[in-house]
């Protein structure tokens, strides 16, 4: 596990797999600490206060915080120095829907940051996220089947997943 990832792209059930998947390796059987933070709810300063707080006994902590390009000013730059240099025991994950959004603030990120792509996956991609999502099941399925499937259910992973 990283210590801080960016996720590109606007599809909430890869932003949420990708977020559990993530607590689920980091944490392993520990108690679950994990913050959502939005620009729009909090200061910028807030954010980078909860992000650089230190407890005594040095918990692991997951924290999300979405639209991080709203974080702007000084924070704002307190969120970059965080990023090259994050604290032991803390994950932090950025999320942005916009894949395309392209800023010299993304740009420094991108640099810095392990970048993940979760925008909806191309066709040729959902018959692989179907095979994927039917063998976590336990189940095997031919091929015509998965193909019938995604094209019923295949604009987004989140219906593949409710089929």
């Amino acid at each position: 596990v990283q210590p801080v990832y960016l996720l590109k792209g606007g599809d909430p059930f890869l932003q949420s797999f990708f977020i559990e998947h993530v607590a689920r390796t980091f944490f392993g059987t520990e108690p679950v600490d994990k913050t959502l933070m939005l620009p729009d709810d909090m200061k910028g300063k807030e954010i980078i206060s909860q992000l650089t707080i230190s407890d005594l006994f040095a918990a692991k902590k997951l924290f999300i915080l979405r639209n991080p390009n709203q974080v702007k000013g000084k924070p704002g730059a307190d969120l970059l120095a965080y990023c090259r240099s994050p604290m032991e025991n803390h994950v932090l994950i950025l999320v942005h829907d916009d894949w395309t959004a392209r800023s010299s603030f993304f740009t420094k990120l991108e640099t810095i940051t392990d970048l993940v792509d979760v925008q909806t996956p191309f066709l040729q991609d959902m018959k692989k996220w179907a095979n994927y999502l039917f063998k976590e099941r336990g189940k095997s399925v031919h091929a015509g089947l998965v193909d019938i499937l995604v094209n019923i259910a295949g604009d987004s992973v989140a219906h593949l997943d409710n089929e």
